[in-house]
């Protein structure tokens, strides 16, 4: 569902916000609900406190109305006759009034003779007090609380007990202490409410097992919350204990809860509202800010590189402006990159598509970075690698082309030699006809016949020369084509070489992936190339091969002829010498010129095979002459630095 990285961007921002926000909200919860609980602990306290105040309060009341019993001789004066009913007058009459207040006398046995209405104390050690031992503080007598001042008083020389005492029941003094300190106070006896504000329904009822075990037990004091009678409550016990410093009960002071719970409840609301307003309204801002400076550049950012995954390098860029921040620097990053990308496959493409039409004359026009220095390296390379190669064959050709050229030349000057022979042949047979016809200008003719034997001699000395020099031609000739085959063996290795290179470019374009895929289809167009170049270098060699062929059998024709040269020059040789026997020994001319018949005969036939020669070495010579031109024309059409 969550795909794309400006959605997953503003989820998590927005999840971030909703955490940080709620974060927000639970500490300021809880620091107000800290600061809250502590002043309403506090409030606790303090409505403790206030209780404890004003037990202490009557506590030192109750010393006072104790010195009015001590003081009251009339009552003094009663209390030693044991007049009960004049002293149950005189209290009416002094303390009366104060119906929380009680009241008694013990003899010096502890026996109390004398209890005022609301007495409520069933045992009490009353004959210590009566021996000395003053008492002062909360006595606890079965559940009752009340505060005692119990101290000696002697009349006519019997000691007496005096009590005074006040009891924790009385509503009175515990709804001063609520209306003072705003709290709800209770005196427990034991674990058991003895007094409250509560409400009369409370009175009674046992305080919880764990408060018990820390105040009553453990002698601590307790603060925290609870539920009491359906309310909820900030609460404050401490231990109650009496004049001998016993435990006896507890103080307990609660603050209603129910206003700061209500107020507390409102800040929740209201910091939830604020802070899920700020959320969302923030989560707002940052999906607009990411759609503009993330998702909308990613975008194009995927387009870009979904065109150059596909190959399409020269399309059209849109003109959105973009940020000038990491994510649109990225975005301008890769669109130069794909400009680039394209400036150099498009040059590539174009020095490739010049080489497979024969031009080896481009160079890059761009500037290739990078890895692609490499690629331009390796153009140029195979560029001039192949163009020397064709320079040579070039040069080859031409140099296969004279010589040929010359061979049918030579050929041609050949059989003009062979055809002047025949002649010369024709001219020395009427020679003889006419030294058997005129025997007597038989030295004329025999010096004529020396001068044209002379001739003939050098003619021949010149023939011979000719085809040596066409041997030598043809020598040369069959050495440059096996250079010219040299040549093409290192066309071919280029070719292998550059179609493994190519294969290798191939496979590293395969590891690079998708990345790489724009190096594959030059990695391919290269081997297309080297395979073109394979070829072509095939189709030369079997010309070459045939030119080399036709060159061997010029080269056999040519030692045919140079074989059958030497047998013209040795006959040349024997004619001149019958001549000069001619000249010397007259009388043997009959011979001579059967002999020189003969002679004449052998000459014209060898003639006429040297000329048939020489008219098959020119047609060779015309053959190899031929297809040096389809050599040369081959060569040709590459176009390459001179």
């Amino acid at each position: 569902m969550f795909k794309k990285l400006g959605t997953q961007i503003v989820l998590i921002t927005t999840i971030c916000i909703v955490v940080l926000v709620a974060a927000m909200i639970v500490t300021t919860l809880v620091s107000f609900s800290g600061y809250n609980d502590g002043l309403l602990k506090e409030k606790a306290k303090i409505g403790e406190t206030s209780l404890k105040s004003a037990v202490d309060d009557e506590q030192a009341t109750l010393g006072l109305y104790e010195i009015i019993f001590a003081e009251d001789a009339a009552f003094n004066d009663a209390a030693s006759r044991r007049d009960t009913d004049a002293m149950t007058k005189i209290y009416q009459q002094n303390l009366g009034s104060h119906s929380e207040l009680f009241g008694g006398v013990a003899d010096s046995n502890g026996s109390v003779f004398f209890k005022s209405e609301k007495f409520p104390l069933d045992s009490f050690d009353f004959g210590s007090v009566a021996r000395g031992q003053n008492i002062s503080g909360i006595v606890k007598s079965g559940d009752r609380l009340c505060i005692v001042s119990a101290s000696q008083n002697v009349i006519n020389g019997e000691s007496f007990a005096y009590i005074v005492g006040f009891l924790l029941s009385n509503q009175t003094y515990l709804d001063d202490c609520k209306k003072a300190s705003d709290c709800d106070v209770t005196v427990f006896s034991g674990n058991t409410r003895f007094a409250t504000t509560l409400g009369s329904n409370m009175i009674g009822t046992a305080m919880a097992s764990n408060i018990e075990s820390a105040v009553i037990n453990g002698k601590q004091d307790f603060s925290g919350q609870a539920t009491i009678n359906g309310k909820s409550y900030y609460v404050y016990y401490s231990p109650m204990y009496d004049y001998a410093n016993n435990v006896v009960g507890a103080y307990f002071a609660g603050y209603d809860s129910t206003e700061a719970d209500t107020e507390f409840t409102t800040v929740t609301v209201l910091a939830i509202v604020i802070g899920v307003v700020g959320a969302v309204g923030i989560a707002v801002f940052i999906f607009i800010f990411c759609t503009k400076r993330v998702t909308t550049p990613l975008k194009h950012a995927e387009s870009y590189a979904n065109e150059m995954l596909a190959g399409q390098l020269d399309t059209t860029n849109v003109t959105y402006k973009f940020a000038d921040d990491e994510v649109g620097r990225f975005v301008e990053t890769l669109r130069s990159a794909k400009h680039g990308m394209n400036d150099v496959v498009g040059d590539s493409s174009r020095i490739l598509a010049a080489m497979a039409n024969g031009d080896f004359t481009e160079t890059p026009s761009v500037k290739y970075p990078g890895v692609f220095e490499e690629i331009e390296q390796n153009i140029l390379k195979i560029e001039d690698d192949l163009g020397q190669t064709l320079s040579r064959m070039n040069t080859s050709s031409d140099e296969v082309l004279t010589g040929s050229n010359q061979m049918a030349e030579g050929s041609q000057s050949l059989a003009d030699g062979t055809t002047r022979q025949a002649s010369a042949i024709e001219e020395i047979s009427a020679t003889i006809a006419e030294v058997s016809t005129q025997i007597a200008n038989t030295a004329q003719n025999a010096a004529q016949a020396g001068n044209l034997s002379r001739q003939t001699q050098d003619r021949v000395n010149e023939q011979d020369q000719e085809i040596q020099n066409m041997v030598q031609a043809m020598n040369e000739i069959s050495s440059t084509s096996q250079e010219i085959e040299k040549i093409i063996k290192t066309i071919e290795d280029i070719a292998f070489q550059t179609n493994i290179l190519a294969l290798n470019a191939a496979v590293e374009a395969a590891r690079a992936g998708d990345a790489g895929k724009g190096f594959a289809v030059v990695a391919d167009e290269v081997r297309n190339l080297a395979s073109k170049s394979a070829e072509a270098a095939s189709s030369t060699t079997s010309l070459i091969t045939a030119s080399i062929e036709a060159v061997g059998k010029g080269s056999k024709i040519a030692m045919s002829t140079a074989e059958s040269m030497k047998e013209v020059k040795d006959m040349s040789a024997q004619t001149a010498t019958l001549i000069s026997e001619i000249a010397s020994a007259s009388a043997e001319q009959n011979e001579s010129i059967r002999q020189i018949t003969t002679g004449v005969e052998q000459i014209s036939q060898v003639i006429q095979t040297n000329s048939a020669t020489a008219e098959e070495t020119a047609a060779s010579c015309e053959e190899l002459s031929g297809q040096s031109k389809l050599l040369k024309d081959q060569v040709a059409r590459f176009k390459i630095n001179q």
